[in-house]
């Protein structure tokens, strides 16, 4: 019985030797122990560096043997998590089958040893996708004596970089000192690719409307499966891409982004009770999730959003294959969507407009936007009439729809938003319809609306800072906005709802309009009474 007790007792003293050993290893990373080995000295820290190591470049080198011997031509390997990005859009826009390695390349160190299998293979791809983070990169493994040589000896490859692109949170996280250094060595390692004839890098972190909205991140340095799809659709058709022509202003505007958004959180505090409704044509319609204007606005407010845009609808009465602004009203009254659309299946806008009483009664701590105005261009339904409610006409749909709404929500805020610009029939400046009325004539219906009910008015026409020479930036056909449109009028919505719409900011793209331009103001005086102070 005592030999077995001592038994037991030795058991147990060596579990909690190790138990502790681990503890200082954990606890005190940075104290080292030095084991001889010959004439060599090592650290434990660099022993579980090298374990961890041996690991993972087995599992790395596993995937790269299953690549081998499907015979992929193309690769995506990374340096970031990518599982958010999926291979079939690759295939689909390019016609390229693509393997893609699930196990992330942590550091230098891995990229070196994949690259080194990569070679021993005898795996010369055509095309390498390859996500790279420059802050990973330690000092002993650089890009020259790895990346840069295999690039350099495999011509027939093409190479095509995407720069990981953190979030704002990932920023804000590091001391302002610590973001300067990581984004100087993002720009060495950048400088050094873009000048090989057969790689092409690909970089986002100077976009406002992919990293300083949180909402559009699964993970700091990995994008969401609708973001990353919309990220690869931009670098596969050659946009975003860095060149040496373009590398300082590039990465210029990227400091100066993150330092504008550094300390400046313009998420909007207190709104969790509030509802936002927004009522509209596909500039509310045809998008959903963090890439729309109604996501963008849910993701700095944390309020309720309620999106009853309808892509095609007009504010009047005139095309019986679409709803009109009445129509959608009448659901919300009704509280019922049978007969409101032509189509077997009930589109979202009029289904969430059928219980729309049930979800905000009278409407208290809720604000309606409003938005019409470019179908009704487009289709040439008259601007208005000798009637003030002819709902066939845009003022007297809008005008008859501001009073519905108004009795239906009493406690409601309203707020009207004129159509943006577009680039459609030569800007809007072709006449259409019986009344020959040009685009910017639905704009000031609008902000006289606003002017004649005192409601707020958000002109989206004049106050986007979108016009005929930067409209391809801002547009993504000739009437719809694009991730930077729908990203700015975001931000407008919540300045006006933060009550600081004359803000530097709108000041500062007020007088980068054209001269030839004149707008009426952008914001009424009313003010927005029911949301916190």
């Amino acid at each position: 019985m005592r030999q077995k007790r001592g038994r037991w007792g030795i058991i147990i003293g060596i579990l909690l030797l190790g138990a502790v050993l681990l503890l200082w290893i954990l606890v005190w990373p940075g104290k080292e122990r030095s084991l001889n080995a010959g004439n060599s000295t090592h650290s434990v820290r660099k022993i579980m560096a090298d374990l961890r190591y041996e690991r993972r470049i087995k599992l790395i080198r596993e995937e790269l043997d299953t690549a081998k011997e499907e015979e992929y031509a193309h690769l995506f390997l990374s340096m970031y998590p990518i599982s958010s990005y999926d291979t079939y859009y690759i295939s689909y826009w390019r016609g390229l089958e693509t393997f893609k390695a699930e196990m992330v390349m942590e550091n230098g160190r891995e990229l070196a040893g994949t690259l080194e299998y990569l070679d021993s293979l005898s795996i010369v791809p055509e095309t390498v996708f390859l996500g790279l983070d420059p802050e990973c990169l330690e000092e002993e493994y650089p890009l020259e004596t790895s990346l840069l040589p295999m690039i350099r000896e495999t011509p027939g490859t093409s190479w095509e970089i995407f720069v990981a692109n953190p979030s704002m949170d990932y920023w804000r996280e590091k001391e302002e000192k610590e973001c300067q250094a990581v984004i100087d060595r993002y720009e060495k390692a950048i400088a050094s690719l873009v000048q090989e004839e057969n790689a092409k890098v690909f970089f986002a972190c100077d976009k406002e409307w992919l990293v300083c909205n949180s909402s559009n991140y699964a993970q700091q340095k990995m994008p969401t499966e609708d973001v990353a799809t919309m990220l690869l659709a931009y670098y596969i058709r050659g946009e975003y891409q860095l060149t040496l022509d373009n590398l300082e202003q590039r990465m210029t505007a990227a400091r100066e982004l993150i330092a504008d958004w550094y300390e400046d959180d313009r998420t909007l505090a207190g709104m969790e009770d509030t509802t936002l409704l927004f009522i509209g044509d596909s500039t509310f319609g045809n998008f959903t999730g963090s890439l729309a204007v109604t996501g963008v606005v849910e993701a700095f407010t944390g309020a309720e959003v309620l999106n009853c845009g309808y892509g095609g609808m007009a504010a009047a009465y005139g095309d019986p294959q679409c709803p009109a602004l009445g129509d959608l009203l009448q659901a919300i009254d009704r509280e019922d969507s049978s007969g409101i659309d032509p189509k077997e299946n009930v589109p979202p806008a009029v289904q969430t407009a059928a219980v729309l009483k049930q979800t905000v009664a009278q409407g208290e701590n809720m604000v309606i936007f409003l938005v019409f105005g470019i179908n009704d261009y487009i289709k040439g339904f008259p601007v208005s009439s000798e009637d003030p409610y002819d709902t066939d006409t845009y003022a007297g749909a809008l005008r008859t729809g501001i009073e519905e709404l108004k009795g239906m929500f009493p406690q409601a805020q309203l707020v009207l938003m004129s159509p943006n610009f577009i680039i459609y029939n030569q800007y809007g400046t072709n006449p259409v319809g019986e009344g020959a009325y040009v685009f910017t004539d639905y704009v000031k219906t609008v902000l006289e609306l606003a002017e004649e009910y005192a409601l707020p008015v958000l002109d989206n026409y004049g106050e986007l800072g979108i016009d005929r020479d930067n409209a391809a930036e801002y547009l993504q056909d000739e009437v719809h906005l694009n991730e930077a449109g729908r990203f700015e009028m975001g931000m407008r919505i919540l300045e006006l709802l933060n009550g600081y719409s004359n803000s530097a900011n709108q000041n500062e793209r007020i007088d980068k309009r054209p001269e030839n331009h004149t707008y009426p103001h952008a914001v009424s005086q009313a003010s927005l009474a029911i949301l916190p102070k």
